[in-house]
């Protein structure tokens, strides 16, 4: 069996490896994209991002590894009619895109943006905006995979009233105040003070936050996306924030990346964006080898494999 490897392994990982794999089995590591479009024809196995482009080449795969929690860029259609078993990195971003949120909320209310922008120019001064302490803020939550109960767990450290709304989940953790269907999703964004997207960018989801249910938020209310950008109508999230209708927005994703040099959102006093940075963390890589390595060994003895994808979902 051939285990391609697209990310490198190395120091302690490449030893537990190549303990895993023995002599019965090889593993490669392309070092251009050419050697690994080469590579791919007799490859059993591929952990990294499988591309469109380069799925075509993997004749031979039966199981792709992918390197992200999101796969919204995996449900080509080849694989999504292959019968290819597709495993996630749900989970592990978890903490770092929770860490985003907030830090993105607090920027916001803290007026942190404004003051950066001051220090850029030696100028000293208090912030643009109103400061606000989130604690005791009710929190509306888009989904509670990974990333959401990641969230509730820093929320709950605010002494906030969660709210999440799930599509799939029906059992309330005890940290979460309430759990609502997506059905609740337009009530939930008119009582809270906060709306985090966590949830994946599927085909139900895409256009999910849009002008009718941004229309009933708040004024004194902030939208924080760290999802995926198409989840957000932009031209509605562009209205609202432009008229007033919500204090701000948070965003570490965009309908299309990059962010086009001419969207107003660059200038808006009352928006803060970070360029799909969320996912970053020196913990990252480290963890995602872990979880590729812990699920190979399942792959091996036949057993069952963590994070499968269902590719009709999407996740």
């Amino acid at each position: 069996m051939k285990i391609l490897l697209q990310h490198r392994v190395e120091g302690e990982q490449l030893k537990r490896l190549e303990n895993i794999i023995g002599e019965k089995h090889t593993y490669v590591l392309p070092t251009s994209r050419e050697e690994l479009v080469a590579e791919c024809e007799d490859a059993d196995i591929f952990f990294g991002f499988c591309s469109e482009d380069i799925f075509p080449h993997l004749s031979n795969v039966k199981w792709v590894q992918a390197s992200s929690a999101g796969m919204d860029k995996h449900m080509y259609p080849n694989m999504r009619e292959s019968d290819v078993i597709l495993t996630n990195a749900a989970g592990l971003y978890g903490t770092h895109v929770a860490d985003q949120a907030f830090a993105l909320l607090l920027g916001l209310t803290r007026g942190i943006h404004h003051c950066v922008r001051n220090q850029d120019n030696h100028k000293w001064g208090g912030s643009q905006s109103p400061m606000i302490e989130i604690d005791g803020f009710k929190i509306g939550i888009v989904g509670l995979g990974g990333i959401g109960m990641q969230i509730v767990k820093r929320a709950k450290g605010f002494d906030m009233h969660v709210i999440a709304v799930d599509a799939y989940r029906t059992e309330k953790p005890d940290n979460v105040d309430e759990l609502l269907p997506m059905e609740k999703l337009k009530d939930t964004m008119s009582r809270v003070d906060v709306v985090m997207i966590a949830c994946p960018l599927t085909e139900e989801t895409r256009g999910l936050i849009n002008a009718d249910n941004l229309s009933v938020m708040q004024p004194t209310a902030y939208l924080i996306n760290i999802a995926r950008g198409p989840i957000v109508k932009e031209g509605d999230l562009i209205e609202v924030l432009q008229s007033g209708k919500i204090a701000g927005a948070g965003l570490d994703v965009t309908e299309v990346e990059p962010l086009d040099k001419e969207s107003p959102l660059w200038d808006m006093d009352n928006v803060i964006i970070t360029p799909h940075a969320a996912g970053g963390s020196q913990h990252r890589m480290r963890r995602i080898t872990e979880f590729f390595l812990d699920n190979l060994e399942r792959y091996l003895k036949g057993e069952e494999l963590k994070n499968v994808v269902d590719k009709q979902l999407g996740f």
